[in-house]
């Protein structure tokens, strides 16, 4: 498959009191045309900041794009003019966000949010504009269409907005949709509806999804490779399956231990990972994850280790790194 998006030794930094602070370290990872790629980590792993820095929507005055390239249809974002920034953001690429109620502007009626990408991107003919939200409207779920259309967000619940949203992304066929935790405030019934149209969505439209969570169980069931994220660095990556049936970081690992799985009658008790991911200012030296690690050695307490390609996964870890480990 073809490359769609190419993200190469991405690294940025954060402003602060005259200092640079690394917040996403030498991230590399692709998405290819029609792919499903799930980006897992705890909350502060640096997932949002990873989708917001695909076209640039981090704070110039306090983030920088400190090396690397994002290749989207093999062009550098990062070269990119204002001008081809506009028509990418929401055109050619688009987000549904985590939390509708602070996505959509709560004074605007949902007519003219929703019409506002295709006005901008691909006709500024309204009449067209509105059908075409009537039609997504509908294919997202949402009843009493026009009645909807001439409210304010407020007067909707979260489940609605966040079809309305999806709707939304969709009014510029897209070629990749950056679905950043869509689920995650929202009840278990309406998630796996949300997902389900996602999927139906994908297939029909042949869009690539960049889909983030924190749930790796759920983004197991849907996506085709996944990403583990862990302050600010991928440290696993690989096939779904090779990656839940045989994870290698030990961080994948205590992840998936705290899983419930349905029908277990064995009354095992959940593993959890003691402390919190540390703030970028806190990144510690060697190995990032190696104070809440419980098969780290010296050597991660000293040095950072490099990803090590491992048939299906590859895996930033001292246990996999041969001669490394020996030496340490």
């Amino acid at each position: 498959m073809t490359d769609l998006l190419r993200l190469e030794n991405l690294s940025v930094h954060l402003l602060a009191n005259h200092s640079s602070i690394p917040v996403l370290q030498d991230i590399n990872f692709s998405v290819a045309e029609g792919e499903i790629l799930a980006v897992v980590g705890e909350s502060g792993c640096g997932k949002s900041l990873t989708s917001l820095a695909l076209t640039r929507l981090l704070p110039e005055k306090v983030f920088s794009y400190h090396s690397g390239k994002i290749l989207f249809q093999n062009k550098n974002v990062l070269e990119f003019s204002e001008t081809e920034l506009y028509s990418l953001r929401g055109g050619e690429i688009a987000y549904i966000f985590q939390d509708p109620f602070t996505s959509l502007n709560p004074i605007k009626k949902i007519k003219d949010q929703i019409i506002e990408p295709y006005i901008i991107h691909i006709s500024q003919n309204k009449k067209e504009a509105i059908e075409k939200a009537e039609f997504l409207l509908g294919k997202v779920g949402i009843t009493d269409i026009k009645d909807r259309m001439e409210a304010y967000p407020g007067q909707m619940s979260g489940g609605i907005l966040q079809r309305i949203s999806i709707a939304m992304s969709l009014m510029c066929n897209p070629k990749l949709l950056v679905a950043d935790e869509p689920t995650s405030a929202l009840d278990v019934t309406i998630q796996s509806q949300l997902v389900d149209l996602l999927m139906e969505i994908r297939k029909e439209n042949k869009m690539s999804i960049l889909f983030i969570s924190h749930d790796i169980g759920l983004v197991s069931s849907i996506s085709d490779r996944i990403i583990i994220m862990y302050a600010g660095q991928i440290v696993e990556s690989g096939t779904v399956d090779s990656v839940m049936d045989a994870p290698l970081h030990p961080y994948t690992t205590a992840l998936l231990g705290a899983i419930p799985t349905i029908g277990d009658l064995s009354h095992k008790r959940l593993d959890s990972i003691p402390g919190i991911v540390p703030a970028p200012i806190d990144f510690p030296k060697g190995c990032h994850f190696h104070a809440r690690c419980t098969k780290a050695l010296d050597i991660c307490k000293t040095k950072n280790p490099n990803m090590t390609d491992r048939e299906a996964q590859s895996v930033r870890c001292f246990l996999y790194e041969g001669e490394q480990t020996k030496n340490a």
